[in-house]
């Protein structure tokens, strides 16, 4: 029997794939960068249908050398650091068509939950696995069936995202806890 170690080395490995998959996927003129015109022919051929300011404003976020278009190393590690972001204000807009992609291993324009389980598995682990699958799909029932075009993926996402950072403690929503009077005096 396998160690949980070694599934976690072999799920990783298979991650790695999955990325590789979706930016070829994305890449459409084959010349190792993802542009904008690129990210508007996945959004056309999954049915999504967005601004062109939104598609240029995911390339800039995530754009490190400001040439228009993410390479193979830079769409790496924005993929890293969002999976990796505990905080919750990585820009995840890219990141999050990206999941659709990496989950769609069949191309079909749909995600199914039994699908986005190996993902999510990796970042949630097995204790947040149920909970994170309820949220974007509404149920944890692998019988259930339940697929999801991109347009409705990314809605769940977008929810499920605002809903924690909203539920975060912030310099405004802090309220200390009621101080306590001491009862008998200490003495010098």
């Amino acid at each position: 029997m396998a160690t949980a170690a070694a599934r976690e080395r072999f799920a990783r490995k298979n991650e790695a794939a999955e990325l590789k998959r979706a930016f070829d996927a994305i890449d459409g003129k084959k010349d190792g960068k993802i542009d904008q015109d690129e990210l508007g022919r996945l959004f056309i051929k999954l049915g999504h249908t967005t601004r062109l300011s939104d598609i240029r404003d995911m390339i800039w976020e995530v754009d490190e050398d400001c040439d228009g278009s993410l390479s193979w190393i830079e769409f790496q590690a924005m993929y890293h650091r969002c999976r990796n972001d505990l905080t919750g204000y990585e820009p995840r807009r890219l990141f999050n068509v990206v999941q659709f992609v990496m989950n769609d291993k069949e191309s079909s324009g749909r995600v199914s939950l039994e699908d986005a389980m190996q993902i999510m598995y990796l970042r949630y682990g097995r204790g947040g696995l149920d909970a994170q699958l309820e949220e974007i799909f509404g149920t944890s029932d692998l019988n259930s069936g339940k697929t999801l075009s991109l347009t409705e993926f990314l809605h769940s996402l977008q929810q499920s995202q605002v809903k924690q950072l909203q539920s975060r403690v912030t310099a405004k929503t802090y309220k200390p806890p009621p101080l306590q009077t001491r009862s008998k005096r200490l003495s010098p």
